[in-house]
């Protein structure tokens, strides 16, 4: 038999996107699913393959537990189950008293982990309710994937107090098991959700919808923020994300308030200013943020990255021939020496690491110039005392041949000017540095970034991501290593963690137990020591590490907040 929904849906993927496709009896939010189904490129064919584990004390399932329990009782009889999504559309969780019913389900992995995103597996209850922000009712051939065909489903988007969707709660079986009756019932469980997480709503969440209340107009970006959440009006929405607000939490709380309840910083790579506010109402501190756009008359954040120095253009490298890149050890010197040598290919380039253990090819480097190619001198700071004559002869004998006109070819050389011998200091503070890099502990902030394009490099199917406390986490550390250890980190990651999100719990135990970077004194230095030792002994239990600490629960979990301890996953 013949199934019109199923035959409009294939010839709208047939013809493509934006073919001018109306099918009758299908509703227009259906149509409208399945053209953004079609634009993420989901598989109408496939299972959902996408699967995370799931974060069992979320606010959303805290929240959403005892009454998804209330009404699976109430619905043992009627051949339904019961799921939960987060924001990110993975399920998290789900209720049903039919043993059969749950083995079905496993089958188009409808199970907790897997992400039913619309993006992911197409339009469903789950996945659209929460792109069209309302309650949706979905029946067989209108779901787009396949394997979903012969069940219905009814969702209703889950939305914080502050009116942001949290995931969606969504009531679903087989078909000829369904009621349109079922959205109105999904409707009232997840404003029962919502009534519970208004109740659970903590005090600090109102401080921080008073202050956006309190400093925000209606043209201003704006931003409140703690290290849990954040709330913006609609033009700072475009200024956040989960990465910059890591990013954006450590720099204030490194920054010393004591001069001052303001602040203003300038964002790494872009044209962005933020006027950031320190406001002590409520429980704790939080920050106010305005966004300010450098870039006149875009009225909106515009990422550029920071324009490289032209010392390396034909005509810098024609006039001496010499181009030096001053900075630490692993702090990116060979990525800023690349870019620095404007408009000359990458692959016209030697490169020649110096060892205080293994000879430098000094004649070979010497012809390579003479013959116009480019050489990248690396680590020249380590040069061995008996070869230091031979790389000022170099540089002395490239500077006049460059100055003369008989060369073309540049020499760069990258050195960390506190380690480097005397002599080699002298002869590369004539030019001067062309570029100077940081320590990534003087530059936090580039943290989040570097972070995103390592994964990019090293795990070019992009299988995995960082979660928020992990990233945290990452910001805290030191890096005496500087880049080079954070590339080493996360290829080790990458390698070892099966799940598709490198939680806190994944990181190297040094990272886990890294301190805050605000300034703390000895006293609470020597408590965080204490708490992160009661938690590892108590294995993540709270009520155990108070006990261990002599101190109340309560207690304890204001001093992990105040303390900077909420990321480390010991004490979940």
């Amino acid at each position: 038999m013949s199934d019109p929904v199923w035959e409009a849906r294939q010839e709208l993927i047939r013809l493509g996107l934006l073919a001018d496709v109306r099918p009758d009896g299908v509703p227009e939010l259906i149509v409208r699913s399945w053209r953004r189904s079609i634009g993420s490129s989901v598989e109408a064919s496939a299972l959902s393959q996408r699967y995370q584990e799931v974060d069992a004390d979320s606010i959303l399932r805290r929240a959403a537990a005892p009454v998804l329990d209330r009404w699976q009782d109430q619905l043992a009889d009627t051949g339904t189950t019961l799921f939960l999504s987060d924001r990110a559309g993975s399920i998290v969780a789900r209720r049903t008293s039919d043993s059969s019913l749950l083995r079905r389900l496993d089958r188009v992995h409808a199970a907790e982990g897997f992400d039913y995103s619309e993006g992911s597996i197409g339009t469903n209850g789950l996945g659209t309710s929460m792109v069209e922000k309302r309650a949706v009712y979905i029946q067989g051939s209108q779901h787009y994937s396949d394997v979903l065909a012969t069940l219905a489903c009814a969702a209703a988007p889950v939305c914080a107090p502050s009116g942001s969707v949290l995931g969606s709660v969504s009531l679903g079986g087989p078909i000829e098991a369904a009621n349109p009756l079922m959205l109105s019932v999904t409707q009232e469980i997840g404003r029962q959700i919502e009534e519970r997480l208004r109740t659970a709503s903590r005090p600090q969440d109102l401080a921080l919808a008073m202050s956006l209340m309190r400093f925000t107009n209606s043209e201003r970006p704006t931003v409140v923020m703690d290290g849990e959440s954040l709330l913006a009006n609609t033009p700072g929405v475009p200024y956040v994300s989960v990465s910059s607000h890591v990013a954006l939490w450590e720099l204030l709380n490194a920054h010393d308030w004591a001069t001052g309840s303001t602040a203003r910083i300038l964002l790494e790579g872009t044209a962005v200013a933020v006027n950031a506010r320190r406001v002590d109402d409520g429980p704790r501190a939080h920050f106010v943020l305005h966004f300010a756009d450098l870039a006149a008359g875009t009225g909106r954040a515009v990422a550029r990255p920071s324009p490289p120095r032209r010392a390396a253009d034909t005509t810098a490298v024609g006039a001496d021939g010499l181009l030096v890149v001053e900075g630490p050890r692993g702090s990116g010197r060979a990525s800023a020496a690349r870019s620095l040598r404007t408009g000359r290919p990458d692959d016209g380039l030697e490169v020649v690491a110096v060892s205080p253990t293994v000879a430098t090819p000094w004649a070979a480097v010497d012809r390579n110039l003479q013959d116009g190619s480019d050489v990248l001198l690396r680590r020249v700071d380590e040069i061995a005392a008996e070869e230091v004559a031979e790389l000022l002869r170099l540089v002395d004998r490239h500077r006049a041949a460059s100055a003369a006109g008989l060369r073309s070819s540049c020499l760069v050389v990258t050195v960390d000017r506190a380690r480097g011998p005397v002599a080699v200091r002298a002869a590369l503070d004539r030019p001067g540095p062309a570029a100077r890099t940081e320590a990534l502990s003087a530059r936090p902030e580039r943290i989040p970034g570097l972070v995103k394009g390592i994964l990019d490099r090293v795990d070019p199917d992009r299988r995995h991501t960082v979660s928020p406390a992990a990233l945290q986490a990452l910001m805290q550390w030191t890096w005496p290593g500087n880049i080079t250890e954070l590339v080493e980190v996360l290829e080790r990651l990458v390698r070892e963690v099966p799940a598709s999100v490198i939680q806190c719990r994944h990181l190297p135990q040094h990272l886990q137990q890294a301190p805050p970077r605000r300034r703390v004194g000895l006293i609470e230095a020597a408590e965080r020591e204490a708490i992160i030792r009661a938690l590892d002994a108590a294995a993540g239990n709270k009520s155990e590490a108070a006990g261990l600490l002599g101190i109340g629960r309560t207690t304890l979990y204001r001093r992990i907040r105040q303390l900077g301890l909420d990321g480390y996953e010991g004490s979940l």
